[in-house]
């Protein structure tokens, strides 16, 4: 069961600041999640007649009580979750990103306890999560955990640690496991001396060159590689 899953999932018209004015309850993971899908709202733009935009990164500043219970709960995989929260949120919007969606959480000595506040900008990134139909670039694609990401910059490198550029929240996975590089002579798969390896296709291999359809596993996660988004059509 997620962090999210273990609270109660219906908190209506929570504002910044409102559990500390009425003292009945502290800072929980679905009121994050909540200020998130505002915050997204409020700062999506459109460009041009079919795109709008979206910040995807998001920077939390809590007191230091709350962010002691986030740092107690696992602030890299409440981090995560929401996240991966936010993205299946914008699908439902038809926003689009530039970089992967990324939750920050940070202490600030100035804020009293509940109260949070939440910036975003967006960052240009080597994977962008694919969100709406329009973004059939022809660039490689990878499919993880029902999440697709065009691949658009040379080197992805792919981790649990959230410096990378797709986290994924899997123990048997290392902080960072695996490097995709997109080369003149292919797309190569590099294992970066990860703990319990890559593999593809079932074969374990420091290196291997990918083709379309070809599955890479590491850790208990399988990761599809398409050539191109038209590919899967």
């Amino acid at each position: 069961m997620s962090v999210l899953d273990r609270f109660e999932k219906s908190v209506e018209g929570a504002v910044n600041g409102v559990f500390a004015k009425f003292g009945s309850k502290d800072l929980q993971p679905v009121d994050l999640s909540s200020a998130l899908e505002r915050e997204i709202d409020a700062e999506a733009m459109p460009v041009g007649r079919d795109r709008t935009v979206a910040p995807n990164e998001y920077r939390f500043k809590l007191s230091t009580p709350d962010f002691d219970r986030i740092e107690a709960w696992g602030s890299e995989t409440l981090a995560n979750e929401l996240a991966d929260n936010l993205t299946e949120y914008a699908k439902s919007q038809h926003y689009a990103f530039v970089g992967p969606v990324v939750v920050i959480f940070e202490e600030d000595l100035n804020l009293t306890k509940g109260n949070f506040n939440l910036t975003s900008e967006s960052v240009q990134g080597n994977a962008v999560p694919v969100t709406t139909d329009a973004q059939a670039e022809d660039s490689p694609v990878l499919e993880v955990n029902g999440n697709q990401y065009l691949l658009t910059k040379e080197k992805t490198v792919i981790g649990r640690g959230s410096g990378c550029d797709i986290v994924i929240d899997d123990p048997g996975i290392s902080r960072k496991h695996l490097e995709i590089d997109i080369t003149p002579n292919g797309v190569i798969a590099r294992d970066l001396g990860s703990t319990n390896g890559t593999y593809v296709e079932g074969h374990q291999v420091p290196a291997a060159t990918l083709l379309d359809g070809n599955t890479i596993t590491i850790g208990r996660t399988r990761i599809l590689f398409w050539a191109s988004a038209q590919a899967q059509e």
